[in-house]
């Protein structure tokens, strides 16, 4: 969803149900930020930020699942939007497996 065009608050909302769907009722972690003089700046894709996505904004996409008692998980990528949709600028492994230590 991350596009220009698209609106922050409808792409959290978006992952929030993709969660919700696969059985987690309380992740706790917005889907992004973005970066500029720190590295924790609006634009934010969180509940309640209506900001227009445009090309050339950086974000850190981020979403994070938490269980109360457990532990938690949060993978980031750092993506750039570009004119027709985006890029992802980290380049590591994507999958459970490679990202599960034993």
């Amino acid at each position: 969803m991350l596009k220009p065009g698209a609106i922050g608050s409808e792409i959290d909302a978006a992952c929030q149900a993709i969660a919700k769907k696969a059985g987690y009722d309380n992740p706790l972690h917005r889907t992004g930020h973005s970066f500029g003089v720190t590295n924790h700046e609006a634009p934010f894709l969180a509940i309640g930020e209506d900001n227009v996505i445009q090309p050339g904004m950086l974000f850190s996409i981020e979403p994070g699942i938490y269980i109360q008692g457990k532990g938690g998980f949060r993978h980031s990528d750092t993506v750039l939007v570009t004119e027709t949709g985006y890029e992802i600028l980290t380049k590591y492994p994507h999958d459970k497996e490679e990202l599960t230590l034993s």
